[in-house]
């Protein structure tokens, strides 16, 4: 399943007045007809600088692009750092004219407020432009011109996320600096950093109480550094060898299993989704699954559909199961061997994230399979030995088939780039 493309609009002004060459303009046309993620169409605008055909330009563009979000950039000339605006004042009173040769002074509308507030989220977008190495800063004045008298008409003709930049000259920051700024800035408006954690240890076989005390040591820890979803390995409650039937339904949890509270009590007390494999005694059968536990609901779960190894001498092949609405987006689940048949990568289009629970063997990890999934998969991988197998611990958050970061590390945050539109 696809979903339509979201819309963001960016728009930077012609040059004007000494103004040659207009950096707000330069630094967003060349993201124009970009799509990000598979998720966000990108327009670029240039806005004239024209009380009467500026803001005329950017209402016709609302009415035909119908933008998610807008987000505005213009030049101040005298400022050595990108300036969040903050708010849109109800006035015009800049001292020179427009390239229409025409001039404004007083109220924008008589009968509206003093000012407009942005409804970008300004703090992620100042910590974007922060990690691109480009200066910042906080403004309340946008000014008496165009680029305030666009703002203002962006905040009160659209309701969705809008609002203005302004960008310093070339000469102040660097060409290339400032392109990047802006599109650090513009993508922070369509996608939040998530930091999601992989948590990989060594089960001790058949234990699942002290198995379910480490997924619960883990998560705790896991919370304390911020992450905002806890992936855990394939079998993560009973180990990778379950020898035949009987063996395996004695450890086997039910997706409702009391032994099970400790950690839905965790995930509701924190807001802090959790997703864990287990070997699972459900519909008359047992299934390799993985349970995810979110906030204020019942576990979502999906059953492993090609098996491998040791699973044939328990499990029975399952019918997988999601994609689900999450708050982190539309999530996918696939375990271990399912990801390299190309119908499992096919069936996660549409989603924003797939989570991947495995334990992974052979000498090289699943990145060449990961390759093929249309999303990023956070994967979390086991570690130590069991049954003469050796595991490396290969998960993390793989985008295009490559880990980031390494793997390796009981616990590892990765940073997820999160739809925000």
């Amino acid at each position: 399943m696809t979903r339509p493309l979201k819309r963001l609009l960016l728009t930077g002004f012609e040059p004007f007045g000494e103004v040659r060459v207009n950096p707000s303009w330069e630094c967003v046309k060349g993201l124009d007809g970009e799509v990000w993620g598979g998720r966000v169409l990108v327009r670029a605008v240039r806005l004239p600088v024209s009380y009467a055909r500026g803001p005329a330009r950017l209402r016709e563009e609302l009415e035909t692009f119908r933008p998610d979000a807008v987000a505005m950039f213009g030049v101040a000339q005298k400022r050595a750092a990108l300036s969040l605006e903050r708010v849109a004042a109800n006035r015009c009173d800049a001292s020179i004219a427009d390239n229409d040769g025409a001039a404004r002074e007083g109220p924008i509308d008589p009968a509206g407020p003093a000012a407009r507030e942005s409804t970008l989220p300004l703090e992620r977008i100042r910590a974007a432009i922060a990690r691109a190495g480009v200066p910042v800063e906080w403004s309340d004045d946008a000014g008496g011109y165009l680029c305030n008298r666009v703002f203002w008409e962006a905040r009160s003709a659209f309701a969705g996320p809008a609002g203005f930049i302004h960008v310093p000259p070339f000469e102040a920051v660097g060409e290339e600096a400032l392109r990047r700024a802006v599109r650090a800035a513009a993508e922070a408006v369509a996608f939040e950093e998530v930091p999601l954690a992989v948590a990989q240890f060594a089960p001790v076989p058949g234990d699942v109480a002290a198995n379910l005390a480490r997924i619960a040591a883990l998560f705790d820890e896991a919370a304390a550094k911020g992450a905002r979803l806890v992936l855990f390995p394939e079998l993560a409650t009973t180990g990778l060898a379950l020898r035949d039937v009987p063996a395996a339904a004695r450890v086997a949890l039910r997706p409702a299993d009391p032994r099970l509270a400790p950690l839905r009590d965790r995930v509701d007390a924190t807001g802090i989704p959790l997703a864990l494999g287990a070997a699972e005694a459900g519909r008359g059968a047992l299934f390799n699954s993985a349970f995810l536990l979110l906030p204020g609901r019942p576990p979502l779960v999906y059953r492993k559909q090609r098996l491998f190894g040791h699973d044939h001498a328990w499990a029975q092949p399952g019918d997988g199961g999601g994609p689900w609405d999450t708050p982190l987006g539309r999530v996918g689940v696939a375990i271990c061997h399912d990801v390299v048949y190309s119908d499992i990568a096919a069936a996660a289009r549409g989603c924003d994230l797939v989570l991947m629970p495995t334990n992974w063997i052979g000498d090289t990890g699943p990145g060449e399979y990961l390759a093929a999934f249309p999303c990023p998969v956070l994967a979390a991988d086991r570690a130590g030995e069991e049954d003469g197998i050796l595991f490396a611990g290969r998960g993390g958050l793989y985008v295009d088939g490559e880990a980031r970061p390494g793997a390796g590390a009981p616990l590892t945050i990765a940073g997820f780039r999160r739809p925000a539109l």
